[in-house]
């Protein structure tokens, strides 16, 4: 079958499991039809994502009154948060981005004039001054990347547990949001004991916070 052919029928499944038609059984599957649904997007539907999920970030921030978040830089697939990050910076909001450890684990630095560097997985990162995660207790807002989440707020990573341990390891928490597209929204995602769900969710058309979070 073409690549192209592949990556179509990826994406329709991912879409029907959105709305409970077909639902893959294992995290694997959910991750691959999520790969390739990514994979397959435009140009101009990877701008136009952008654009969509700065004005979410903004408003949630803006409502939210907030003062220091932390993001992430995307890997070339994922939903775009750019241009949040430059919104934060240009209306002084401290912005924390992750700095990848050998052991899986995540240290923090604050963006910075300084700049950023390739880190361990080939991301950019804060060059500056590394964190220890509990500075995130301090934040006013959490913004975490997923694979997908649920309708219950489970979220699903890639595999290596970097946010899993995080948040588990945090002594305050504050608000913790997803960034996922719309159609990575699932009705179901099997959960295992260490998983962690998240307060809320942002995709380009809407944010939403769970039930298992009432702040």
């Amino acid at each position: 079958m073409p690549t192209n052919q592949r990556s179509e029928r990826s994406e329709i499944r991912c879409r029907e499991t959105q709305h409970g038609e077909v639902q893959p059984q294992t995290k694997q599957q959910i991750r691959t039809a999520v790969r390739a649904s990514r994979a397959a997007r435009s140009a101009a539907a990877r701008q136009q994502t952008r654009d969509q999920l700065t004005a979410q970030l903004i408003s949630l921030s803006v409502q939210r009154n907030a003062k220091a978040v932390s993001c992430y830089f995307p890997t070339p697939n994922e939903p775009d948060t750019t241009g949040f990050t430059a919104w934060a910076r240009t209306n002084s909001i401290d912005v924390f981005l992750p700095v990848a450890r050998k052991d899986r684990n995540l240290d923090w630095a604050r963006l910075s004039e300084a700049g950023t560097a390739g880190g361990l997985h080939g991301i950019q990162e804060p060059v500056g001054e590394r964190l220890p995660a509990q500075i995130l207790g301090q934040l006013d807002l959490l913004i975490i990347p997923a694979c997908a989440v649920d309708e219950q707020g489970m979220r699903l990573g890639w595999g290596l547990g970097y946010y899993d341990r995080l948040l588990a390891t945090l002594d305050t928490l504050p608000p913790v949001f997803a960034v996922i597209h719309d159609d990575e929204l699932l009705a179901h995602i099997p959960a295992d004991t260490h998983d962690i769900p998240v307060h809320g969710v942002i995709t380009p058309t809407q944010t939403r916070l769970f039930s298992n979070y009432a702040g």
